[in-house]
């Protein structure tokens, strides 16, 4: 779970620190070749767009109308000194509007794009910027400079240009955003908390050559990458247990070499723990499960096949060398003490946490997977066939009484005399 999150975040601290070190480089190119960097947020943000209204993520398109429009208002009304009334505004506008909108973001729910709840949630993020484009037109922005708070006025740090309210905002504004990282632990909310990121270092060091260009285009680029990852997930990664699907595992086998060993697993009397439990704790057992499986050893690889049948791939493993993790693997399973939350659980917190304490032996029941596991050998044609051979095992495996392996050599036979088996 930690490495995912991890692979979440990755691309927001390769492209930030990125776009840092940049700033010197950039600074000493001629006019012509900044001023094409200075186009290259549109050029992301229109790329953004699109991908986000193919793959339909509004989170990701409204992050992305977000920056563009805050480059697009910096670009034609600063740059010029913020000694100007109307260009200090117009900055306080930006430092404020930007974090609110992104901590808005945040608070959304995937909705579609082109939706009626994607539409709405749209015109939430519109009014401020409105607001500030009338007052533009009619060279009012000015006029509100002596009506700002000192809070306005009074910088953070010195030689910095953010103000102590915007710095209070953003703070603010990093609350739901993390908070939703955390809970939701999708592409779209690393890629606000890269938006936030890239808007104060903006915001702060305001004065740097070309800074808005290259971190608004280094946290577009964060957007972009959400998508892919996003769609990668949907297509790849199983809900319910985040563990590989059927689709990922076709993919990888057909990057394998000669040898490998397939093993096909299946939750013992799932159909009966799920009729006397609920779907609810059947949607338990199969977490845990995949849980469990997902930390094979020996360079194993778990996917959810379907249902309650999974599948472990070995690259570069013969039976006997998968054998011995794969019954690593049930045996973790098996001695895992699953407790069972009670149906009539009080509405109330202390009563709840007491229940909790005086868990009944009978709450606490026992998991068992069996396991068939098969080589890829000369006489198979392909995987299918492998995975066929796999499955005849894992019937047999049910058959022998289950909570045991057998490989496809073994089919007939009793097996290992260290095979433990269980009805439960």
């Amino acid at each position: 779970m930690a490495l995912r999150r991890l692979s979440l975040l990755l691309p927001m601290l390769l492209l930030l620190p990125g776009a840092y070190f940049a700033l010197n480089p950039v600074a000493a190119l001629p006019d012509a070749q900044q001023a094409l960097i200075a186009l290259m947020p549109y050029v992301l943000g229109l790329t953004v767009a699109m991908l986000a209204i193919g793959f339909r993520r509004s989170r990701i398109l409204l992050a992305a109308l977000n920056l563009c429009v805050a480059y697009a208002l910096i670009r034609c009304g600063l740059q010029t000194s913020l000694d100007n009334p109307d260009a200090y505004v117009l900055f306080s506008a930006l430092s404020l509007l930007l974090p609110m909108n992104t901590a808005l973001i945040a608070l959304f729910n995937e909705r579609g794009v082109f939706t009626p709840t994607g539409l709405r949630q749209l015109a939430l993020l519109t009014p401020g910027y409105l607001l500030i484009l009338l007052l533009d037109a009619g060279n009012w922005l000015g006029y509100l400079l002596p009506w700002l708070p000192m809070s306005m006025l009074e910088m953070l740090y010195l030689e910095t240009y953010l103000s102590q309210a915007a710095a209070w905002i953003f703070g603010l504004s990093l609350l739901p955003v993390l908070v939703s990282l955390y809970l939701r632990r999708a592409p779209a909310d690393a890629a606000l908390l890269a938006s936030l990121v890239a808007a104060v270092v903006m915001l702060l060091w305001f004065d740097r050559p070309l800074i808005s260009a290259l971190f608004v285009s280094a946290a577009l680029l964060v957007l972009a990458t959400a998508v892919i990852q996003s769609s990668y997930s949907m297509a790849f990664i199983d809900e319910l247990t985040e563990i590989p699907g059927r689709r990922a595992l076709y993919t990888k086998i057909n990057t394998l070499g000669r040898v490998y060993t397939i093993a096909m697993i299946d939750i013992d009397r799932f159909k009966q723990f799920n009729d006397r439990y609920g779907h609810d704790t059947g949607d338990q057992v199969l977490r845990m499960v995949a849980a469990k499986i997902a930390k094979v050893q020996g360079g194993g690889r778990a996917y959810r096949y379907g249902g309650e049948e999974f599948t472990i791939l070995f690259p570069g493993k013969t039976e006997p060398q998968a054998r011995l993790y794969l019954e690593e693997v049930r045996e973790v399973v098996a001695n895992y003490p699953m407790r069972i939350r009670s149906p009539q659980r009080p509405e109330d917190t202390k009563q709840g946490k007491q229940q909790r304490n005086q868990v009944d032996a009978s709450e606490v029941v026992k998991v068992t997977i069996s396991i068939g596991f098969c080589e890829k050998a000369e006489h198979h044609q392909d995987a299918d066939e492998v995975i066929k051979e796999a499955d005849q095992a894992l019937y047999s495996a049910k058959k022998a009484g289950r909570n045991c392996t057998r490989s496809a050599g073994e089919k007939g036979s009793r097996g290992m005399a260290s095979y433990r088996k269980s009805n439960v």
